[in-house]
């Protein structure tokens, strides 16, 4: 059964030194609103995770194998953690060229997790 473990920060961090932390939040949600769904409407999510070994496999499995691997997205959110403008499409092209250097997590305790590299 899926439960509310808090919200987790992951800190991402490329080499050369560039990267962003981003919020990961274990419990109930919304889902975003589309073009066809107003926000106003949307789906609550229940909680996804069964455990913080569930949670950090996931993250890991995004940022090195899944959608946040690709060079477009590492871009993207480097650009949203600088509060720069988001890269054009055209010249934001799909790649493996930036290399994670490392991937720590904080708990909701505050205290840190190494993930990428395995400790």
């Amino acid at each position: 059964m899926s439960k509310d473990l808090g919200t987790y920060y992951a800190r991402v961090e490329y080499e050369g030194g560039s990267g962003h932390i981003t919020a990961w939040n274990t419990g109930f949600r919304w889902t975003h609103g589309t073009a066809e769904e107003s926000p106003l409407t949307a789906t609550l999510i229940k909680p996804t995770w069964d455990s913080e070994e569930d949670l950090f496999g996931t993250i890991l499995s995004m940022y090195l194998d899944g959608n946040y691997s690709c060079d477009c997205n590492k871009r993207l959110s480097l650009a949203r953690a600088a509060q720069l403008p988001e890269p054009e499409q055209d010249n934001n092209p799909c790649g493996d060229t930036i290399t994670i250097r490392s991937i720590k997590v904080m708990r909701p305790t505050g205290d840190w997790v190494q993930l990428e590299p395995e400790p």
